[in-house]
């Protein structure tokens, strides 16, 4: 018998998935605090009716709330100040963030740094949030982050020009509401980019060097629910069946991703983001075939092993199933409309090399299943122009 595998697991929330799970948020908010601040974006979600619902629950159960709707798309080191500042004037002692990954990012920043000193910058920077905050329950309306279950909120400083993750315990939320109802008013780019994001993360950490027995089980599910709903849901977005396993996906790879880490995908989506000022998940659907074929060598036997699973391919052979799942993605990417190159996003030459740093930096880099040099990042930028 062979010797278990030792590995680490990080801590995850109290999850509840479900249609008409959000019915559940007034009832967790009450045991959490008393006084909430409600951290969503820019109008989405009152257009929709659901801020008025969410709203009107949290009442029924005795819960006072302060709505902040300044999570921009991109969110920034200044908008978390902002919202600090909000949740301590209305004395809040707890944050539900309702959105996408940028809004609940914001909210967990806030959540995470609300009894930090010192401005949100310094710790997008690398101070260490030493404080636990206070609790965050998290109710993602996108299938595409995972950041309901994660311990970070990626953040742009637009005074340096760094876009970066916080990490730490204090941000990882106290309840995941998971309602793939609320996913089904997201237009159809919206769910091809927070969906090719969210098969990114799956499949980033399943073959990520920080994999292990465990989180393989959550990122080889999630790759089966979101290979099989993907072109269901982006054609049909009313199709709830779609939409629940979009949702149920984008969460188990959130689970896996968090303790595994990701690849080079997200390594360079952040500096590219930065450069191009495209959605995060429309990077990742852009990058994902060029770093399959970047890693098909190192990574060749995970990639065969997801191929078969989500069932793109029977063949036995490695090499021939690894190649099936590259052009399988570079069909799937080119239906969503996603592009195929950098100049797609209007970047030129002199945008690269003040990509090569934040990107070796980057964890993300770091735990990619081939070793990534200065050199070969180079070249590899070189090419997707």
């Amino acid at each position: 018998m062979e010797k278990a595998q030792s590995f680490q697991l990080v801590a995850m929330p109290h999850i509840i998935f479900g249609t008409g799970a959000i019915e559940q948020a007034g009832q967790w908010c009450a045991q959490l605090g008393s006084r909430a601040l409600l951290v969503t974006g820019r109008g989405s979600l009152r257009r929709s009716g659901c801020l008025d619902e969410i709203l009107s629950n949290l009442s029924d159960h005795g819960v006072t709330t302060t709505v902040f709707e300044g999570a921009e798309p991109e969110p920034s080191v200044n908008t978390v100040q902002v919202g600090r500042g909000r949740l301590w004037e209305a004395g809040c002692d707890l944050v539900v963030a309702v959105g996408g990954g940028s809004s609940l990012d914001v909210g967990k920043a806030i959540g995470a740094l609300a009894g930090e000193p010192g401005e949100a910058a310094e710790y997008q920077r690398g101070r260490q949030i030493t404080e636990r905050g206070v609790p965050i329950i998290a109710v993602p309306t996108t299938s595409g982050t995972g950041s309901e279950v994660t311990p970070n909120a990626v953040l742009i400083d637009q005074e340096r020009g760094t876009k970066a993750s916080l990490r730490g315990d204090g941000l990882v939320p106290k309840v995941a509401i998971v309602d793939p109802q609320l996913t089904l008013t997201l237009p159809p780019a919206a769910t091809a980019f927070a969906g090719i994001d969210a098969f990114t993360q799956a499949l980033e950490g399943f073959t990520s060097i920080g994999a292990n027995l465990v989180t393989d089980k959550f990122a080889a599910e999630a790759l089966v629910h979101l290979a099989g709903a993907i072109r269901a849901a982006y054609s049909d977005g009313d199709n709830l069946a779609a939409r629940e396993h979009m949702s149920l996906g984008s969460l188990l790879a959130g689970i896996g991703f968090a303790s595994s880490r990701l690849g080079l995908v997200h390594g360079l989506a952040h500096p590219v983001g930065i450069a191009s000022g495209q959605p995060h998940g429309r990077l990742c659907g852009l990058l994902l075939p060029h770093v399959i074929d970047f890693n098909l060598e190192a990574a060749q036997s995970k990639y065969a092993r997801a191929a078969r699973l989500v069932g793109i391919t029977d063949d036995s052979d490695d090499e021939a199933a690894a190649i099936a799942l590259h052009d399988w993605v570079t069909q799937l990417v080119a239906e969503l409309g996603i592009g195929q190159s950098l100049s797609d996003l209007g970047i030129s030459e002199e945008d690269l090399e003040p990509m090569i740093a934040p990107a070796m930096a980057s964890g993300s880099t770091k735990h990619n299943p081939r070793e990534v040099t200065e050199y070969e990042l180079r070249q590899f930028l070189e090419q997707m122009l």
